[in-house]
Order: structure tokens, then C-alpha cells, then sequence
């Protein structure tokens, strides 16, 4: 089973810090590369044999507060850190379509989606 959270290669040690330290987290605070977010966001590889027949993948992202708001005062970005806007923007850049609530588009200025290049390569496989 493909885990939710893959985590990429980590280094021995973490950048000013102890070897413990990353032992005792799994991991370097540090951030992503874009590609790194790729791959772990990545749709199953389509000649994967328990995929033989589906037509496709549907994704669903969102953001909540820790009561299970979401929104405030009518937006949601409020309650998104960078973080989680690199993520949302990795997986737009990995679909073939975005869905969006009209309010949501009404409220925090959606504009059409634009095609990366960083991610061309992966939407076409």
C-alpha cells in the first residue's frame, strides 16, 4: 500500500543541528523542492497492473481550522500557511482540471489556472 506522506531521502544530520534530532523526528526541517512535492503528491504510475481499467484519478484538497471551520469571515486562506499554498499549488499544477466553489472564487479572486512548466513532464505521463 502507497503510503500518504512519503518522505524523500533525508540527509544524516540536520542543517546546525544533531544527528539525534533527525533521528527523533524522521526527518530535517526544511523545505521541499517542487519536485520533491511532485513526487510525493504523484499520481500511481498508469501501467501499475492493479490499475488495469480505471479511468482516472480524482483528487480532493481543502483546508480546516483545528474545529473544523472552513473558512473565516467568508475566505480560506486565512487559514493557510505557506506551507500548505505550495502544496495546493503542486497539486493544481498536477491536475488536468481544478474545481472551485463559485463563492470561493468570488471571495478570494481565483484566477484561471496557468500550466507550469515544472510540471509538464509529469502531467503528460
Amino acid at each position: 500500500m502507497r503510503r500518504l506522506f512519503p518522505l524523500p531521502d533525508q540527509p544524516t544530520s540536520a542543517p546546525g543541528g544533531s544527528n539525534s534530532e533527525v533521528a527523533a523526528t524522521g526527518a530535517a526541517d526544511r523545505e521541499w523542492t517542487l519536485a520533491e512535492l511532485a513526487d510525493a503528491y504523484a499520481y500511481p504510475a498508469p501501467d501499475d497492473p492493479a490499475l488495469s481499467g480505471r479511468p482516472g484519478w480524482l483528487r480532493a484538497n481543502m483546508v480546516s481550522s483545528v474545529d473544523g471551520a472552513a473558512h473565516h469571515e467568508g475566505r480560506s486562506q486565512p487559514l493557510s500557511g505557506a506551507a500548505d499554498m505550495r502544496i495546493f499549488g503542486v497539486l493544481r499544477g498536477l491536475a488536468d482540471a481544478v474545481v472551485v466553489g463559485a463563492e470561493t472564487v468570488r471571495k478570494e479572486g481565483y484566477r484561471p489556472a496557468r500550466a507550469r512548466e515544472a510540471f509538464a513532464a509529469r502531467r503528460a505521463a
